[in-house]
């Protein structure tokens, strides 16, 4: 169970982390971000909530994606290399 939590616990941290670079592709690509760098205050509060939804999205992403794929190899039939059986 320990293990377990650990493990949980290192994905969270993986997705957070990964989620900043990401959130910010993500603006890109919709072409949320100001090149403009005088920013009144309704802007920039604006522009950290698309980079708070950014990230969020980013990081449901992340996660979803180690879900389907410990799925997949669980139909597969691969063993978990973490687990130590053969």
């Amino acid at each position: 169970m320990k293990k377990t939590i650990l493990k949980e616990l290192m994905w969270f941290i993986i997705a957070s982390i990964l989620a900043v670079p990401l959130s910010f592709v993500f603006l890109m690509l919709f072409k949320l971000t100001s090149s403009n760098p005088k920013l009144n205050e309704v802007e920039k509060v604006f522009t950290i909530q698309l980079f708070m939804i950014g990230w969020l999205v980013m990081f449901l992403c992340v996660y979803i994606v180690r879900i389907v794929i410990k799925a997949l190899l669980k139909l597969v039939g691969v063993n978990d290399a973490t687990s130590g059986n053969p």
